[in-house]
């Protein structure tokens, strides 16, 4: 390994380090700062650090543990309370953005559909620390918001793997995916009841912590499942996060070990990295540029607040509740930088579009949830940080 490396590797423990502090000091999110610090220390400004071979490495695994907390933060369960509210939410949500995202693209000449499903995606663990502020004044509202964002959640990111990888797709794959992984879930069920092997997991957990090893093996194996079978990664660390996102409350502090592997180490690389990859030259260097991101940021805020208003209006919600519901659907971070991710390498897109997607996903997580709460008329405190704890 080369000293330069080494150095900065360095550089990046550095940021990783004291982005928590600095984040508590500036009241944003750490995850937004990691990427404002890449941005900083990337090509756009200081070029001390460059997207180069081992770094993007990393990060991909740090990605895929992103899509794999994605899928644990959701809780399946949830959505059977105001059902009916919920699915109804979820489609106006999804579907307003899409369509004006559609018609953004089509304009601009970007492939329509991928902007689309980009503008429909919402970020639950902004959403979460909202609704969990809205719990005991409002708990129908913030019972009602948190299973429509889980529900975008899923669609979204089932939508974002269609259309990176329907060239791909066929239907003998899809069945033999889901049978896989229906088949990995039943089967680690039986064996967590099998008192033999409960008792052993549970002896070798508390001297080598195979609980956290085993999900980790899980995370991968899905991925490399998904591979195999022609659909991304990132669908199979997310089943991977569903499944363990169920069992997790039948192991004492399995959630807490696995958040805090993937949030001291390889997701904050990733993080980091995305900001490295975005070049702030090529957005505001041309008029164009600037353009298609007032575009976009115009198009992913109404879309998102009109279908989540209207639908939350129709269903009984005050025009308060309703507004604000639809800030707080407007924020994305994960999912749209995963959408920037994926269209980037598979050349649906290119770096300035990216640069673009990645100051959308950072302005509406700064944003989003202030403008909820002051739909309601609330006191604004910090900006909550993302976080997947449910």
């Amino acid at each position: 390994m080369s000293e330069n490396i080494v150095l900065e590797m360095f550089v990046i423990f550095i940021v990783i380090l004291f982005s928590p502090i600095l984040s508590r000091l500036l009241k944003i999110p750490v995850i937004v700062l990691e990427t404002l610090l890449g941005i900083l220390l990337g090509p756009s400004f200081l070029s001390i650090l460059e997207a180069e071979c081992w770094l993007l490495t990393i990060a991909l695994v740090g990605f895929i543990y992103l899509m794999f907390v994605v899928g644990l933060e959701v809780e399946l369960r949830l959505l059977r309370r105001k059902f009916s509210r919920v699915i109804a939410i979820s489609l106006g949500s999804f579907l307003v953005p899409l369509t004006v995202g559609y018609f953004v693209g089509l304009y601009y000449g970007l492939p329509p559909e991928f902007i689309g499903v980009a503008l429909s995606t919402t970020s639950m663990g902004v959403v979460l620390p909202t609704v969990k502020e809205y719990a005991e004044d409002n708990p129908d509202m913030a019972q009602t918001l948190l299973g429509a964002a889980i529900l975008v959640d899923v669609i979204s990111m089932l939508a974002l793997a269609y259309v990176i990888e329907r060239e791909y797709l066929s239907p003998d794959k899809l069945v033999f995916f889901v049978a896989s992984v229906l088949g990995i879930m039943i089967a680690i069920a039986i064996l967590k009841e099998w008192k033999p092997v409960k008792d052993k997991i549970k002896a070798l957990t508390g001297a080598y912590h195979l609980d956290v090893r085993l999900c980790i093996a899980l995370i991968f194996g899905f991925a490399a499942l998904a591979e195999f079978t022609g659909i991304h990664a990132i669908i199979g660390a997310f089943a991977a996060g569903l499944i363990v996102s169920e069992l997790e409350e039948k192991v004492e502090g399995l959630l807490e070990k696995l958040l805090g592997f993937g949030y001291g180490f390889f997701i904050p690389i990733f993080f980091i990295a995305v900001g490295i990859r975005t070049d702030l030259r090529l957005v505001f260097g041309n008029i164009r540029g600037l353009e298609i991101l007032g575009a976009l940021l115009l198009a992913g805020f109404t879309g998102k607040i009109a279908g989540t208003y209207f639908i939350s209006r129709v269903s009984g919600f005050s025009k308060s509740e309703s507004l604000s519901m639809g800030f707080a659907m407007s924020a994305r971070l994960s999912l749209i930088i995963a959408a920037a991710e994926l269209g980037l390498t598979a050349g649906l897109i290119d770096q300035e579009i990216y640069s673009i997607l990645v100051l959308l996903a950072i302005a509406s997580v700064l944003l989003s949830p202030t403008l909820s709460k002051l739909a309601l008329g609330r006191k604004v405190p910090k900006i909550p940080e993302e976080i997947p704890i449910p």
